[in-house]
């Protein structure tokens, strides 16, 4: 079985097992029926209990080991239902001549007969096979002897129960068997079980492990059963040289059992990167697809100077967006490396026709991201369960968050605060970039809101003119409505109406009698010549005839012309003789007077009464809209400062999330220490966003801050601040808080600031928005990073640190959290060994438990001690960087163990440090 290309993981591994060769197997009621048990039932018990590796320990036998494996065969080929894949150990349980019982376990291509071999070494009696009533003739160390002789691992069964190491042997012999380290694990049932006084003396280091020591197929009558208890064990795949391997490393680091609290081992973090393919790279993938898998947990790669380690990881980057996070200084330097080349001479290792894919699982989906220099094709493509791959939605950085880091970058955030408070707010706990979406939105909310309370104002600034035009009004209605005032009026428009009548009948009797007169003139007969009518005598009479007749109607009307006039006349004179001429003479005289006095009240039009009348309603309309403006302008300034009280609130919180967060990532390490210091170290930090708020682009006042920076409204801010950081937040948020009312005040005329005139003349100036967004400013926090040296007592701040203890610092905080993919490209640099295994693989392997951590690195001891489940090597060869396979595994394969010492200083070292047991011939080549 070839190595996983995503190198070493956990197997569940079964060190003690009976099948139907021991004789007491299935003991107990049943044990004709058990004894039956084919090998294929057996083989299918262990499947289903998902047991990776079995050792076969049959008591002083090995007689199935041969019908195990040809039925393994079998179903390997047919993969009948149930069908796991499942490692045989052959091996044995032999019965010492002390009483002691030894597991002997080989590898998977040990015989049966071997297993026979061995104990014809031993002197166990030929007829006593299969039962443990016999025993050796050779002691308990000349048995172990023996075991390894033969190549096999030699492991006290059940030590802490009957026929146990612990029960069995004590005094010389049991000093003596420990001494000659011969041992390579010990089997425990009970894991909290007590060795003996003279085993914890010797202490040994003998990992412990787990089996079933299972002679039933199942729970029964609580019998030991398969897969009841097993030991979790640590290879690249399951081999007798990744088990030593794993042994020697011992518990925890490769040996886990099944009856601690611990989850399985064998669990991914959320998000893994599983593969990078590089294509057409200007040094990497030409000719060849450059393909690196990695481990869901530590991967490191390898390879001396030049051979593409960092290539590999900027090409990482370029894949998974994540150059925006580079500080700015290096932003160059990535440019130029993205930069398409063209001929030899040019920089840049990318070629027009470079395309980098990278391969990521994300809970239970799996997703293929694409760069390539154009930008054309897809992004993002998930697999179907049809297996295709499907364009998906969304932007690369967003989705699959990647913190890839180099020794530069690493260096750069710890010369730079503003850059490690920007990690520190990448936290989940804190997640600035959403509270700043919601501040955001509040701030928006705030600024509407005043802008909205300020129109409001303006609407109401109307409501004093208008109660005073009420208020004349109401007095001009009042002296049309005083007395009789209103019958006087009311009088004289009668009046008015009655002698408009009368005029419009005395008119009308006039244009009668003009009327009649025109018409005399109409009717008169007009003159004809006699001589028409000289010969025709009787149409001459009839002309005298109608000229006769016309003027008699002319006299007739003439008559009425005169006599209606003459009546006009008298009727003329009657009505002013009349009773109603007089009150109408009298109600003008009375309605004249009371003109006069409308005139000295300012009021010209008499008859304005009724639009007095109107213009009192609409007035009076106006005013009660205004009582509910007024209320909606109470409403909205309520609610403004209710949004103030919440953001102030949510800039505290703020403050307090990065303390917790801080707290609770770094509240045990030994290393650093990083302190929140709220709102900042000092005047001279807060005072650019502070002239920010006040709309000035030119440098600070001296009334804000002095060029000494120890006079101004800043200093005095800050003069008497308390260091201690958990009462200085609290001490400052007031000051702000009072610093804002008060120049508040100074701006409204309402407070005069001794010596801070240009300040006040300023404020003035200020638009109404601009004050709002000043009410809205805080200064930012800064952090104040300490560090402890090797063998030193006491933090010291980080300025006073070499670079690679302020690098060492900072990588140590950014292992310190999270669970996001971490990808670090020789971040050993300028480290001294101290930092590097005490700190830096310390963090590494903690780190891996919960995400996956991929390290390109020149120093064994991250890639050996902090037990790489993959290792990648790289080599150069014909101006292409490449990944060698010989060289690529998991540290159990003895290739990369070669690699590792041949192209790493101090490889063979780091082994030695890890294997303290190791002998020579695990670290050939």
């Amino acid at each position: 079985m070839s190595d996983s290309p995503f190198g070493a993981r956990w197997w569940r591994f079964d060190f003690h097992t009976h099948t139907p060769a021991s004789m007491d197997y299935g003991h107990g009621d049943d044990q004709e029926e058990h004894k039956k048990r084919s090998p294929r039932e057996w083989l299918l018990d262990f499947m289903r209990a998902e047991v990776d590796c079995v050792a076969i320990t049959d008591h002083n036998t090995g007689k199935w080991i041969t019908r195990l494996k040809n039925e393994y065969a079998k179903m390997e080929s047919s993969r009948p239902e149930g069908f796991r894949l499942l490692t045989l150990f052959p091996g044995v349980e032999v019965t010492v001549n002390s009483g002691l019982h030894m597991l002997a376990i080989f590898g998977p291509s040990c015989s049966e007969s071997e297993i026979t071999s061995l104990l014809g070494a031993v002197g166990f009696p030929a007829d006593k096979h299969g039962t443990s009533d016999g025993c050796t003739t050779k002691s308990p160390i000349d048995v172990a002897h023996a075991i390894r002789d033969a190549g096999g691992l030699a492991i006290p069964a059940h030590a802490d129960r009957k026929k146990g190491l612990f029960e069995t042997i004590e005094g010389v012999t049991l000093e003596t068997l420990l001494d000659a380290d011969v041992l390579n694990a010990i089997e425990v049932v009970h894991p909290k079980h007590k060795p003996p006084p003279l085993y914890r003396d010797k202490d040994p280091g003998l990992p412990r492990v787990l089996g079933s020591d299972s002679h039933h197929p199942s729970n029964t009558r609580d019998k030991d059963f398969f897969g009841s208890r097993f030991t979790w064990v640590k290879m690249g795949s399951p081999s007798l040289d990744g088990l030593r391997l794993a042994l020697l490393d011992g518990n925890p680091l490769s040996i886990l059992r099944n009856d601690t609290e611990i989850p399985d081992p064998n669990g991914r973090p959320r998000l893994t990167i599983e593969s990078i393919e590089v294509d057409n790279a200007r040094y990497m993938g030409r000719g060849r697809t450059a393909i690196a898998h990695f481990s869901p947990w530590l991967s490191t790669i390898i390879g001396g100077r030049g051979t593409g380690k960092s290539t590999l990881i900027e090409m990482t980057r370029l894949g998974m967006r994540r150059d925006t996070d580079l500080p700015r200084r290096l932003q160059s330097d990535f440019r130029e490396f993205m930069r398409t080349s063209s001929s030899r001479r040019d920089g840049g290792a990318v070629l027009e026709s470079t395309e980098v894919r990278i391969l990521l699982r994300k809970d239970d989906a799996r997703y293929r991201v694409h760069w390539r220099p154009d930008g054309l094709g897809p992004v993002i493509e998930e697999l179907t369960p049809n297996q295709d791959w499907q364009e998906a939605p969304g932007e690369v950085a967003n989705r699959f968050p990647v913190r890839i880091l180099s020794q530069k970058q690493v260096f750069e955030i710890a010369n730079d605060p503003d850059v490690l408070l920007r990690l520190v707010d990448e936290a989940q706990s804190v997640n600035r970039t959403e509270r700043q979406s919601k501040r955001d939105e509040a701030e928006s909310d705030f600024i509407s809101l005043k802008n909205h309370a300020r129109a409001l104002d303006a609407r109401l600034s109307n409501s004093e003119r208008l109660a005073g035009e009420l208020a004349d009004v109401d007095r001009q209605i009042a002296l049309f409505e005083k007395g009789g005032n209103r019958d006087l009026l009311r009088q004289y428009q009668s009046m008015r109406r009655q002698r408009q009548v009368l005029d419009d009948r005395a008119s009308e009797l006039e244009a009668n009698v003009s009327t009649l007169r025109q018409a005399v003139d109409e009717v008169e007969p007009s003159d004809f010549s006699a001589d028409v009518f000289e010969s025709v005598l009787d149409a001459h009479a009839l002309m005298d005839d109608a000229a006769r007749r016309q003027t008699s109607t002319a006299a007739t009307l003439r008559q009425e012309a005169d006599e209606l006039d003459e009546f006009r006349n008298k009727w003329i004179a009657r009505v002013a003789e009349s009773g109603w001429d007089a009150q109408s003479k009298l109600a003008t005289e009375r309605y004249r007077d009371f003109v006069a006095q409308l005139a000295d009240q300012g009021v010209d039009d008499p008859g304005a009464y009724g639009t007095l009348i109107q213009r009192q309603r609409v007035i009076r309309k106006e005013l009660s809209a205004l009582k509910s403006v007024r209320r909606e302008k109470d409403d909205v300034e309520r609610k403004a400062g209710e949004l103030l009280r919440k953001l102030d609130e949510d800039r505290q919180n703020l403050t307090a999330a990065r303390v917790g967060f801080l707290e609770s990532v770094l509240k045990d390490d030994l290393h650093v220490q990083i302190e929140v210091v709220p709102y900042g170290l000092g005047p001279r930090e807060a005072e650019r966003d502070f002239l920010q708020a006040l709309g000035r682009q030119d440098r600070s006042l001296e009334s804000i801050l002095n060029d000494s920076g120890d006079q101004g409204v800043l200093a005095d801010l800050f003069r008497d601040a308390p260091d201690d950081c958990s009462v200085r937040g609290d001490y400052l948020a007031a000051g702000i808080r009072d610093l804002k009312s008060r120049l508040s005040r100074v701006r409204a005329g309402d407070l005069e600031e001794p010596g801070k005139k240009r300040l006040a003349n300023h404020l003035r100036q200020m638009t109404p928005e601009q004050v709002d967004r000043f009410l809205l400013w805080w200064p930012e926090d800064a952090l104040r990073v300490r560090y402890r040296r090797a063998t030193a007592d006491k933090f010291v701040s980080l300025s006073r640190g070499s670079p690679g203890q302020k690098s060492a610092a900072i990588l140590a905080f950014l292992l310190s959290y999270g669970d996001d993919p971490i990808i670090l490209d020789q971040p050993e640099d300028d480290l001294d060994n101290y930092l590097i295994y005490d700190l830096i693989v310390r963090q590494m392997r903690e780190n891996k438990r919960r995400r996956q951590v991929i390290v390109a690195t020149h120093n064994p001891n991250i890639v050996v001690n902090g037990d790489a489940e993959k290792v990648i090597s790289m080599d150069h060869q014909a101006g292409q960087c490449l990944i060698t396979p010989k060289g690529t595994g998991c540290l159990q394969n003895s290739k990369v163990r070669a690699e590792i010492c041949r192209v790493m200083e101090g490889g063979r070292q780091a082994f030695e440090t890890r294997y303290k047991r190791l002998k020579e011939e695990f670290v050939r080549a």
